[in-house]
Parts: C-alpha cells; structure tokens; sequence
C-alpha cells in the first residue's frame, strides 16, 4: 500500500501549488461575489414588482374615483348652469325654490391615493423600476393627480365653502333652508340612526317639506341677481378648471393602466 507522507516542515511549495492555490481563492471569491448579485438583483426584481403591484391597486381606485367624480360634476354643473339661466332671464319676478333647489353650497372633493408612490419616492424604491418609461409616466401622472387635488380641495372648495356659502346662506329663507334640513334628514335617518328628541323634532317642522313659492320682486331680485350671479360665475368657472384638472388625471391614469397591461 502506498503511503502519502505529509509535507516536512523545511518543504517548499513550488510556483504550480501557489498558483493553484490562488485560483482556488479566487474563483470561490469571484462566484460568492457572483451569487450575492445575483441575489441583490432577485430581491429588487421582486420589491420592484410587489411595488407595482400596490402602485396599480392605488392607480385603479384613482381612475374609477375620479370618472365618478366628473360625472357628478357634470351634473352639477347642468343645474347650476340652468339655475343662472333662470335667474338672469327673469325679470319682473323669481321664484328662491328654482335656485336653491338646484344650487348648494357644497361641492365634491377629490383626494388623489398616492400611497405607495409616495412610499417608494420617500424610501428610495422607485431605483427597483428599471423602466424608464414607467417611471417617467408614474411621475407625470401622480403630478397631475396631485394639481387636480389642489384645484378641487383648496380652490373650488375653498370658494365654495366659504364665501360663496356665505352670500348663499345670506340669502336663503328660512323655509327653503328648514326644508332643506328636513329633506336631507329624511334621506339619511337609515344611515345615520337619530334619537328620539331629533324625530320629535323633525315632526314638529315636517310640513316644510312641502315647497311654498317663495316670490321675489322689484329692488329685491335686482339686489340678489347682482350678488350672486358674479358669485355663481365664478363657482361655474371653478369647476370647470377643476373638471379639466380630474379629466387629464384620468386620462393620464388610463393610459399608465394600459402600458403597465401591456409591459408589465
């Protein structure tokens, strides 16, 4: 049997072992460095993907938000609109119940859902997309939800809750403003259960609920009509800027839909 002595201490390696002893560390260094970028980019891969995945949930309820947002604007915009006709081509006399019955002051409001793109830009995530294009549509389209949100939150509503409400209620009767309560409390009483003090009390006033004219004339109307056709006007011209803003984020919102379909 053949017997393998071990190498005596005074042994010296020659050039073959150091080299092959070098290659060994090398090439074990090499693919560790390898297999850990490989690793890094998995990981990214898949961040960048579960991303995607939130950002198109939040994109999704964006778009159908906002398309039911427009609707109802459209709809507003129609019976303000008609409530101004109304009241400019009157002249001898106007009935209040023709303008607050289709004019209110309040408005809808859109909030853009940017969560998780905001949690990506915050964290440095948005490095995972290495789609140019989807990243360039990604910040296109949540500045455009973001201006249509200013435009709607803090323009039209602010005009509209605040000074246009003002000269609204500066000018409302009491019995349109009482049958305004007792209308509104009827439609919700089976969402928003009421005690019994406030069903006694809408019993009390309930015969409000019938619409009475309320007749304006003379210096009156001319007084009305001065203040609040520049207010309404103004509050049509707001909305309309605010409808184009919604608009272009839905169009932005649906074509963004589209590609991430089609690329991702």
């Amino acid at each position: 049997m053949e017997v393998h002595h071990p190498h005596h201490s005074g042994h010296k390696k020659d050039l073959k072992e150091y080299f092959t002893e070098f290659f060994m560390l090398f090439t074990a260094v090499t693919l560790g460095f390898f297999a850990e970028n490989l690793r890094e980019v998995y990981i990214e891969k898949e961040r960048s993907h579960e991303f995607v995945e939130r950002f198109e949930v939040d994109l999704k309820n964006n778009v159908y938000f906002l398309d039911s947002l427009l609707k109802t604007d459209d709809g507003i915009e129609y019976l303000v609109g008609s409530a101004l006709i109304e009241l400019v081509q009157s002249k001898e006399s106007f009935d209040l119940n023709i303008f607050f019955d289709k004019v209110a002051p309040a408005s809808p409001r859109f909030l853009s859902k940017n969560d998780t793109y905001e949690q990506m830009k915050s964290s440095g995530a948005l490095r995972y997309i290495k789609d140019s294009k989807l990243q360039e549509m990604m910040v296109d389209y949540t500045n455009e939800t973001e201006a249509a949100e200013f435009r709607s939150m803090t323009q039209e509503a602010g005009f509209v809750q605040g000074d246009f409400a003002r000269i609204i209620n500066k000018w409302m009767p009491q019995e349109i403003a009482l049958r305004a309560y007792v209308n509104n409390f009827e439609k919700q009483k089976s969402q928003a259960p009421a005690s019994d003090s406030v069903y006694n009390l809408i019993k009390t006033i309930e015969y409000y609920k019938i619409t009475k004219p309320a007749i304006i004339k003379g210096p009156k109307l001319e007084a009305f009509k001065e203040e609040i056709i520049p207010a309404v006007t103004r509050r049509l011209r707001l909305m309309k800027t605010t409808m184009t803003n919604l608009q272009r984020a839905k169009t932005k919102g649906e074509k963004l839909l589209e590609y991430l379909d089609q690329h991702h």
